[in-house]
């Protein structure tokens, strides 16, 4: 079964949801499948039972019903463990150390609270698209640290989640796992503890000890590990210290491992060795929910749904501006002693929107400013010709449309010379993934640089 799987998605995505799953019973047209926790079975449920109950049926020649269940043997298991109890033909190596839990305490627990903000918790932690694969490794480390995934990299341009996300697991770990010891840090923080132990040396020890007697140490913005070469040297140690103990390690950057050439070498090549994940952008969905989301927790009273749906569709930076626009309005029209609405929102906004929305996007722009950057013609992107280059800027065309303007997906299709709207979702998809994978540094730049003239009106 694993075989068949494997074929019918990426490789991270197979390791993430099946590394761990162990078969516990086939009988009466059911096979039972455990796996590690509640969200991994609702996770899998809800987008990977048809695929399973497919590799059955190739594999037992006859289709069987699939029910899933918690088995603490899955929850056990490594990663290398787990690859083995479903009959994996490939080499494993032995599994990580799990952490040294401290039988009884508990003290460190008020301290690492003291660092965190209490509302950077999984609940408030809006899933989309763009985060969809950072936060199901974040939640499966916080269910069993330093078993699957470690150490975990997350990387994501200002505002865009990572702080909360890392925060997030050290909060659940803390209350799930109440016996280990954790510690969550900015790089900046690390640096003056650092800083303090030398200029004491008998605080040198202290300091080690602080950090490498850690189960779960998280470590945020290690970019700013530039230029300080005696840090990273540090850092360095520190990090090595934990991952041969088996502990779990989580840091976040604005680049990926690769990019931070600031950075030593050997410090690149201990981020990149475990696992990497990126948060993108959220599209217009995405923010609308996050929007909702924070009317549902702060019990803000929006009169008129139009307002989300305005600012969402004119804050696309990032999540921080996003909540920012929300704030002011929302005080702005508490302090005229009027209801929230479209009008208000438009005055409380107009002074702080970069001009960038001043004006609104249309589909027409989009086409405009893609034709020029690859220079065709707009008829190109609208009419019937298929050349590699007229379909690459077609589709990306396509999806700056759906990102930019509020057109829906059928009425870009007629823009674009009467298509169906599946191959807009199919243009959207494409470029979507390609964005999240990270690979392409050029795409990311394109969509920025364009997506900046359209809204400046140039």
């Amino acid at each position: 079964m694993r075989e068949q799987l494997r074929t019918q998605m990426n490789e991270r995505t197979f390791r993430l949801w099946f590394d761990r799953a162990l078969p516990v019973d086939l009988s009466d047209g059911t096979f039972v499948l455990g796996v590690p926790n509640d969200f991994a079975k609702d996770w899998i449920e809800k987008r990977f039972a048809d695929r399973v109950g497919d590799a059955l049926a190739q594999v037992l020649g006859d289709s069987v019903r699939l029910d899933l269940v918690v088995d603490e043997r899955a929850a056990e298991l490594g990663e290398a463990a787990a690859e083995p109890a479903l009959a994996d033909t490939r080499s494993a190596s032995p599994p990580p150390k799990r952490p040294t839990r401290r039988s009884g305490s508990t003290r460190a627990t008020p301290a690492v609270l003291a660092d965190l903000n209490p509302r950077y918790v999984f609940d408030r932690f809006v899933t989309g698209p763009h985060n969809e694969y950072a936060t199901a490794v974040a939640r499966s480390v916080a269910e069993t640290p330093a078993k699957a995934y470690n150490p975990v990299f997350i990387y994501a341009d200002t505002g865009l989640g990572k702080t909360h996300l890392i925060q997030a697991i050290a909060h659940a770990v803390v209350q799930n796992h109440p016996s280990l010891q954790v510690k969550y840090v900015t790089v900046e923080r690390f640096t003056d503890d650092f800083i303090n132990a030398v200029t004491d040396k008998g605080r040198i020890d202290g300091f080690k000890q602080s950090y490498r007697a850690n189960d779960v140490l998280l470590v945020d913005d290690v970019q700013f590990l530039a230029e300080k070469q005696q840090t990273q040297v540090e850092f360095f140690h520190t990090f090595n210290s934990l991952y041969e103990a088996g502990r779990q390690i989580v840091m976040t950057s604005d680049r990926p491992p690769r990019e931070l050439e600031e950075l030593e070498e050997r410090l690149r090549s201990r981020f990149g060795q475990g696992v990497v994940v990126d948060i993108s952008r959220p599209d217009l969905e995405t923010r609308i929910a996050i929007l909702r989301r924070q009317v549902k927790w702060e019990e803000y009273k929006i009169a008129e749904p139009e307002v989300l749906e305005w600012i969402a569709a004119r804050v696309t930076a990032n999540i921080r501006e996003l909540y920012g626009a929300l704030t002011r309005t929302v005080s702005y029209a508490s302090i005229r002693g009027s209801e929230v609405t479209l009008d208000v929102t438009k005055e409380a906004l107009r002074d702080i929107l970069p001009k960038a929305y001043a004006h609104p996007v249309t589909v027409e722009m989009v086409q405009a400013e893609v034709a020029r950057q690859f220079g065709l013609h707009v008829n190109d992107l609208r009419g019937s010709r298929r050349t590699q280059d007229v379909a690459y800027a077609r589709q990306l065309a396509m999806f700056l449309a759906r990102d930019l303007t509020e057109a829906s997906l059928p009425q870009i299709g007629d823009k674009f010379g009467g298509r169906h709207h599946t191959t807009v979702l199919y243009a959207v998809d494409k470029i979507q993934r390609q964005l999240k994978d990270g690979h392409d540094r050029q795409l990311h730049d394109l969509v920025q640089l364009i997506t900046a003239r359209v809204k400046s009106g140039r």
